[in-house]
């Protein structure tokens, strides 16, 4: 987790915040976490989650569209209390109605395509900023903390609680805050609608984890689901070109 973090950071300081923020769109930390669940839990227990981490996806969703738009006007710490607000909103609705998977599915795909459709796309410009010694390290300290609560706490959530919180917007926040620090709301608002981008193939690896983990082996299983996400997400970056 540590490594990814600095990677995915490095990758916006190359190529941009859009860009990065496709790359941060990749189940980089829902993956993980899904795997260790399937390996500590079992298979049933990881499969069960499903439905929860879809509504829990679209939590996510929301909350970069809530730190994209209050970004403009909040500084970083009111517009990510807020926009986590949104995320556990989401996540205590969706205790009060359990969905199936394909309800789940539905409502997913149809609040990132409205999503997609009125984020604001704010024109670009280039912003230099110097970055501080601790930065990169920060970001994979606060990183690896968020998951290894999230997994340690998996037991005893249970399976519902455990899949609305595998798609917890760690990587997303941890983006956004240090993104809207440095360089301001227009290349954080780019830098979430690059990773809502990547949302496609990040909704059909949690889907597939409801079908395939069951069937196959572990290893082989996350193995196919990580392929069938680089193809999506390869699909979403021509259209971030």
């Amino acid at each position: 987790m540590p490594l990814l973090m600095a990677g995915v950071t490095l990758s916006v300081r190359r190529w941009g915040a859009a860009i990065g923020g496709w790359i941060g769109g990749f189940p980089w930390v829902a993956g993980p976490i899904s795997f260790f669940m399937a390996w500590e839990q079992g298979a049933p227990f990881v499969a069960n989650t499903i439905p929860g981490a879809l509504m829990g996806s679209a939590g996510t969703i929301l909350f970069a569209y809530s730190y994209a738009r209050l970004s403009t006007r909040w500084s970083w710490l009111p517009t990510v209390l807020v926009s986590y607000g949104v995320f556990f909103t989401i996540a205590f609705l969706s205790l009060q109605w359990t969905p199936s998977l394909w309800q789940a599915l539905g409502l997913n795909l149809a609040t990132l395509t409205l999503i997609l459709y009125l984020f604001p796309k704010p024109e670009f410009k280039a912003v230099v900023s110097k970055q501080r010694r601790y930065d990169i390290p920060l970001r994979m300290v606060v990183a690896t903390l968020f998951v290894l609560a999230l997994t340690q706490a998996a037991e005893r959530l249970g399976p519902t609680w455990s899949g609305l919180l595998t798609p917890f917007p760690i990587m997303t926040s941890i983006l956004a805050v240090f993104t809207h620090v440095q360089q301001g709301s227009a290349a954080t608002a780019r830098i979430m609608y690059g990773l809502l981008l990547a949302g496609y193939g990040f909704t059909t690896f949690l889907t597939g984890v409801y079908f395939l983990v069951p069937m196959l082996p572990i290893g082989w299983a996350y193995f196919i689901l990580t392929l069938g996400t680089l193809v999506l997400n390869g699909i979403a970056f021509k259209l971030i070109r």
